[in-house]
């Protein structure tokens, strides 16, 4: 490292009370945070406690601005009772200043001040320098009688596994942020080459979910964005998001139970806020380039409120087209799409030679017999089919099930005696296709049906032509790749 010191932990003055809660609190903090970057860096780091610095400014006079200087990481305790020590304060803004004061918030590559919060602070009591730093939750509040709990370092009492959770991520991005530091020119460059993501922030119940998530991404080697607090104020906000997106590949975001806090200066919450300027910012920037949005909806989300509901709705009725993925499933298959995304990103598709047209199979298992003499007639007519590995594990078939789509040129759905909500599902799948990642609409779609499907949902199919027929036929079959002849060869 070129710092004489790898990390400074600040806390506030010590407690005349012997025993301060909140004092033997910040010293197991500090014990437990460099045994872990310890273990990360397979070797000490140096690092500097408050009650040091202290002692050096009494012992030796040392000036405070030079030791912060020669400090690469700032690790900052903020609880209530610290925020009434002027001189405290003092010190926090004197960090502020010697490593950020020439950085624009939203350029920076690394961050070097890390903000640990034992509790909410009132918006008036922090100091406005503090305000654009992220921050580490060590609490949590109840959400009956919203009381506030500091994450225990007792290893009986229920947050304790919580605040490790919470500190191996503290560890970590203050391990990626002194290696980043190093003077290896290699290392430099690669940080330089780094490919971000926008995690978009969320609601307080899919905080545990967002945070998962950042954890696996980093993991891939992905930097997270964004790397300050968003302003509160819409302007503001605006700018911050649009220089945050202008460096990412992607931003995913999170939809919880709740629609969220208002931006001030706006008909939006923080959470719609940010999806609104993702989707501004693919359609009218000429810098979106291959940006995409990943929307995620768990599938069992209850939502709090009718407000809550009618925006999920509204999601999912209008947002899915290109460039933008709406998925609605559990966290691992959410994951699992992601993960192939971020593949695609690394390793973009090449132009494969045109080979024969594919068309896309879809029923279900128990209908095989049923479809097998289309499937003959098709091969006959030198047409590629695609169908469902039906083999596959569940997470794996959706999976595939989204790749066949993207794939396909054309695609015939027969119900048998599935349910006309089956139906109806696949059909939205095929108003989804956009925004998983598919670039030209099917040239021909093929609906088998004894029922009609909900026609609310097929206003939604733009750019294909499709051919209904009530049962497996001929006259079906002609009229089917007539149309998938004829609109493959207009694209062609």
């Amino acid at each position: 490292m070129k710092f004489e010191y790898d990390i400074f932990i600040s806390y506030g003055p010590s407690v005349e009370k012997e025993g301060s809660w909140i004092n033997h609190w910040a010293e197991k903090f500090c014990e437990y945070l460099a045994i872990l970057l310890t273990r990360l860096t397979d070797q000490k780091p140096t690092i500097l406690l408050h009650d040091d610095l202290r002692t050096r400014k009494k012992l030796l006079g040392n000036e405070i601005a030079n030791i912060f200087s020669k400090t690469a990481v700032f690790v900052t305790i903020i609880d209530p009772g610290y925020l009434e020590s002027k001189e405290y304060l003092a010190e926090l803004e004197k960090i502020y200043e010697i490593i950020y004061l020439k950085s624009d918030d939203t350029s920076r590559s690394t961050n070097r001040l890390f903000k640990v919060l034992t509790s909410p602070i009132d918006e008036g009591l922090q100091p406005d320098f503090l305000k654009n730093e992220l921050s580490y939750d060590f609490y949590e509040i109840n959400r009956f009688n919203k009381k506030v709990k500091v994450f225990s370092i007792k290893e009986q009492d229920e947050t304790y596994d919580k605040f490790w959770s919470k500190l191996v991520d503290l560890a970590y991005d203050v391990y990626n942020s002194l290696y980043s530091q190093t003077s290896d020119e290699t290392v430099t460059k690669k940080q330089e080459e780094k490919k971000f993501i926008y995690l978009a922030e969320t609601t307080a119940d899919q905080q545990d979910n967002r945070d998962i998530l950042k954890r696996e991404l980093q993991h891939l080697g992905y930097g997270i964005l964004p790397l300050t607090q968003l302003p509160d104020e819409s302007d503001k906000l605006s700018a911050a998001i649009q220089n945050y997106l202008k460096r990412a590949v992607l931003s995913v975001h999170l939809m919880g139970a709740y629609y969220g806090d208002y931006v001030k200066n706006s008909k939006y919450s923080l959470i719609d806020f940010q999806n609104q300027s993702s989707k501004s910012f693919i359609e009218e920037s000429g810098e979106a380039g291959k940006f995409s949005r990943i929307i995620w909806i768990p599938n069992d989300l209850k939502p709090a409120n009718q407000q809550q509901s009618l925006y999920l709705k509204r999601l999912k009725r209008d947002e899915a087209k290109e460039k933008t993925e709406i998925i609605e499933a559990p966290l691992e298959l959410f994951k699992s799409i992601l993960n192939n995304k971020l593949e695609e990103l690394n390793e973009p598709t090449k132009d494969k030679p045109q080979n024969k047209v594919k068309i896309y199979l879809v029923y279900e298992h128990h209908e095989k017999n049923n479809i097998n003499n289309l499937i003959k007639e098709i091969n006959k007519k030198d047409y590629q089919i695609i169908d469902n590995d039906f083999g596959s594990s569940e997470r794996n078939l959706v999976t595939k099930h989204i790749e066949n789509l993207i794939e396909a040129d054309a695609v015939i759905i027969f119900k048998g005696s599935s349910g006309i909500e089956w139906l109806n599902s696949k059909i939205r799948d095929l108003i989804k296709a956009p925004g998983y990642g598919k670039t030209r609409p099917f040239a021909s779609i093929g609906i088998i049906s004894d029922q009609k499907p909900d026609m609310d949902i097929m206003n939604f199919i733009t750019g294909s032509e499709i051919i209904f027929g009530k049962e497996i036929n001929s006259s079906f079959l002609v009229s089917f790749l007539k149309t998938l002849n004829l609109n493959n060869g207009k694209r062609s």
